[in-house]
């Protein structure tokens, strides 16, 4: 079994590396595809097909000899081949549930270069935003202008973690705050890269390990085909594999608002909504009176409180929601509502719709990006 990876990446070594070992393979490893001679008489081929033109003609000629290959990557969506690849939308679209849950209002992507990928990522989460909603697009060569001329707080999704901490860096050059006036998400949740940083950066698990895992099971099922029927499943569409939960670390750690009073009580409810409470104990939490906390809201979010604490409550409810493994009832519990059958009522109060018919809507228009 050949396994051509490039860039190395541990997380998809140990999926495949666990596969063989279930499953009795023998490996050789290579880190890129060029030779298509050297390349003969495997059984079968993993490997990540990145946009270069030797790395394309080669995998061309695999397919056309209908070698068993599978594909982790969607950089080279023109070539039709086996894939089980990471749901990139799904990736965006949990950034954006991120921030929204913190209360940002402005927006911004940030990329040293552009693919096929970074798009998918991209319109993931612009289609995850607010209707009408375009986040700004920031590059690597312009993040300064950038910085100094978007109005702030402002949250900013990464296409990954070394682009994130490009992004840390060039805050802390600029003297902006991170997180206070731009907050970053990242993607890959690589611990060296996203811990060892003077400021640690959120990151969105990219589940690397259990998709190669999945696409080790896949080459096997086309390994045990003939031929004839190998060349029609190598145009079977992508196998997606949705994103893990978001680490949060010190890059996210705030929520969004210019008044330090305010802030501090959007911390608090966002800190205490999974019990009950009011706006008499966010007042007493943060050391103000109640009087002084309703006319901070009326002026500053032109929102009550009780709104203010409904919003973050149904923020919640809405990123828990799409994770189909977890029940109402346990939902429900986490966000404060009293049991599953009110918060149904209430979510269709807010949405027009059942918990279950939103969290289908939402699927289906990441999947149309």
């Amino acid at each position: 079994m050949l396994v051509m990876i490039s860039p190395y990446s541990q997380p998809r070594m140990n999926g495949i590396a666990k596969f063989a070992k279930e499953h009795r393979w023998s490996l050789v490893f290579a880190d890129r595809l060029e030779d298509y001679d050297s390349l003969t008489g495997f059984d079968g081929i993993l490997m990540t097909l990145r946009d270069k033109p030797q790395m394309v003609k080669t995998a061309r000629r695999i397919l056309a000899d209908a070698i068993p290959v599978v594909d982790l990557t969607i950089e080279r969506p023109d070539v039709q081949m086996p894939r089980v690849v990471s749901d990139h939308r799904a990736i965006g679209a949990a950034a954006a549930r991120h921030f929204m849950e913190r209360g940002f209002d402005n927006f911004a992507w940030f990329s040293a270069s552009w693919s096929h990928v970074h798009e998918l990522r991209y319109e993931g989460f612009r289609s995850a935003l607010p209707e009408g909603t375009r986040p700004a697009k920031w590059h690597a060569k312009t993040v300064l202008k950038d910085l100094a001329s978007t109005p702030k707080p402002v949250a900013v999704f990464a296409y990954n973690e070394p682009d994130a901490a490009r992004l840390v860096f060039s805050c802390r050059s600029a003297g902006v705050s991170v997180p206070m006036e731009v907050s970053i998400v990242g993607v890959g949740n690589d611990p060296i890269l996203s811990e060892n940083q003077e400021t640690t950066i959120s990151s969105v698990d990219q589940n690397l390990s259990d998709a190669a895992y999945a696409a080790a099971a896949r080459l096997e099922k086309l390994m045990s085909m003939p031929p004839s029927r190998r060349k029609a499943a190598f145009s079977a569409k992508p196998v997606m594999m949705p994103p893990g939960a978001i680490v949060a670390r010190d890059s996210s750690d705030t929520l969004a608002h210019s008044n330090p009073k305010v802030r501090a009580a959007m911390v608090y409810i966002h800190s205490h909504l999974g019990g009950a409470f009011g706006a008499r104990e966010v007042a007493a939490g943060i050391g103000i009176t109640r009087r002084r906390l309703d006319a901070l809201f009326a002026t500053e979010l032109h929102r009550s409180v009780g709104d203010e604490i409904l919003r973050q409550r149904m923020l919640r409810v809405k990123r828990l929601i799409m994770d189909r493994t977890l029940p109402l009832k346990a939902i429900a519990s986490a966000c404060g509502f009293c049991n599953a059958a009110y918060l149904t009522n209430l979510f269709h109060r807010e949405t027009g719709m059942s918990p279950r018919k939103w969290r289908a809507r939402q699927s289906a228009k990441a999947d149309v990006g």
